[in-house]
C-alpha cells in the first residue's frame, strides 16, 4: 500500500496487512518476516508529517555460528516525522539531537508502507542472530553441529607445540 502524505490533511489511521516480506541481511543472508498487520496513524504538521505506527512480528533468520533457523518476534513501535528534503538543514555542521534522529527527509511524497516496515524490521534484527548465547556452531574440518554433540574429527594440535618441536631441530 502506498500514502501520498501531501495529500493527507487531517489524521488519518490506517490499519493494513502485508505478505510474507523478505530482508537481507548482507553476506547471502535474509530473514523472511511472517505476514503481519501494521496499524499506522499519520498527522499533518506545519512542518510535515507525523506517522506512529507499530506492528507484532515474527521472523526466521539463521543463526550467525551454526546455521539453524531461530525464530526472532516482538513488537516494533515508531513515531517518526516525514518532512521535506526542503526543510533538511543544510549547515555542513549540525548539532544531531535525539529527536532529529526521528526525522526522515524525503525527495516524493509517497509513501510505501512496505518499505516503512522492513526499515522498522532492521532496527528489531540483532546485529548477530544465535540461536543461543553458548552456540558452539560447526566444526570446521567435517561440518557438524556442535551443539549436537562432539563431532568424530580428532581434537586440533595446539600450534604452539609444533613450533617448539622446529625449535629443537634447529638446534
Amino acid at each position: 500500500m502506498w500514502i501520498r502524505l501531501g495529500e493527507v490533511v487531517k489524521p488519518v489511521e490506517v490499519v493494513e496487512s502485508f505478505p510474507t516480506l523478505k530482508l537481507d541481511l548482507g553476506y547471502h543472508y535474509d530473514a523472511r518476516v511472517a505476514p503481519l498487520a501494521l496499524t499506522l496513524q499519520v498527522t499533518p504538521l506545519k512542518t510535515g508529517h507525523r506517522l506512529e505506527g507499530h506492528f507484532q512480528y515474527e521472523a526466521t533468520a539463521l543463526c550467525a555460528r551454526c546455521l539453524r533457523d531461530v525464530i526472532l518476534s516482538g513488537e516494533a513501535r515508531f513515531d517518526l516525522e516525514y518532512q521535506p528534503a526542503s526543510q533538511a538543514p543544510v549547515d555542513i555542521e549540525v548539532e544531531v539531537s535525539p529527536r532529529s534522529t526521528e526525522i526522515v527527509y524525503y525527495d516524493d511524497d509517497t509513501l510505501k508502507l512496505e518499505n516503512l516496515i522492513i526499515q522498522q524490521m532492521y532496527l528489531e534484527v540483532p546485529e548477530k542472530i544465535l540461536c543461543r548465547e553458548d552456540c558452539q556452531g560447526l566444526c570446521s574440518r567435517c561440518g557438524s553441529n556442535l551443539n549436537d554433540g562432539p563431532c568424530a574429527c580428532p581434537p586440533d594440535a595446539d600450534p604452539r607445540w609444533g613450533a617448539l618441536s622446529q625449535f629443537k631441530h634447529a638446534q
